[in-house]
């Protein structure tokens, strides 16, 4: 039966078989944190319909987001390296459900497993790319561009076109002032290309969204589009 996770769905029967009565499903909330900075990760997350964020904060605490994980793969992936401490957040920025496994069981996971461990190591490199490719976003793009990037990534990862998120949480994702995100989703709606109201965004001419977005968005959509055609291998 399909889990709705990638790296869990496309596994050969006999890891999968091992690792399902291990999986526990549970249920997260919109701005939950599961992990925090510097602490032991005693559990790893396979999201199956809700939505993840890495972030990091300054000792002043203003958030950024690194990168964005949902059903494609899992939170936890530093265990792969033999690391067993987070040192960034992983904050919930859609709501849904996730499929949880013991840090210990995935290690030994691991150990046992090639496919698994192949899996694990090429969405490891996805999100490499996304980490890099958001330094040098947040850096040189205008809100404008990084917020309709932001925007396309998040309906990429959940096929969604309304979503839910405050200008707050834009803010926070894109490494923005809340006003300034304010002006650019009022210059989006206007423009046609988005619908802003009481916490939720409704993409609506996603090919003027593109067009807005800066090169980031689609060189992380290459990258993406060859880990879910299964062509990153390593």
């Amino acid at each position: 039966m399909a889990l709705n996770n990638l790296i869990l769905d496309s596994l050969p029967p006999t890891e999968f078989e091992w690792l399902r009565p291990k999986l526990t499903e549970v249920e997260l909330q919109q701005s939950d944190f599961i992990y925090q900075p510097r602490e032991q990760i005693k559990s790893v997350y396979f999201p199956t319909t809700c939505l993840l964020s890495w972030t990091n904060s300054t000792e002043m605490g203003e958030i950024v987001e690194m990168g964005i994980t949902g059903k494609e793969g899992l939170v936890g992936v530093v265990l792969l390296l033999g690391e067993d401490i987070s040192y960034w957040q992983v904050e919930v920025q859609m709501s849904g459900r996730a499929l949880k496994l013991k840090s210990e069981d995935f290690k030994e996971a691991l150990e046992q497993f090639s496919t698994l461990r192949q899996k694990v190591a090429a969405f490891a490199y996805l999100k490499l790319v996304q980490l890099s490719q958001s330094a040098l976003c947040n850096r040189f793009h205008s809100v404008e561009e990084r917020l309709c990037r932001w925007l396309l990534t998040a309906q990429d990862h959940t096929q969604k076109s309304e979503l839910s998120f405050t200008r707050e949480i834009l803010a926070q994702m894109i490494g923005a002032g809340r006003p300034s995100v304010s002006i650019v989703t009022g210059t989006l709606q206007s423009a046609g290309l988005i619908r802003a109201n009481r916490g939720q965004i409704t993409i609506l001419n996603r090919e003027g969204m593109e067009d807005a977005a800066c090169e980031c968005y689609f060189v992380v959509k290459e990258v993406l589009k060859q880990y879910l055609t299964q062509k990153i291998k390593l």
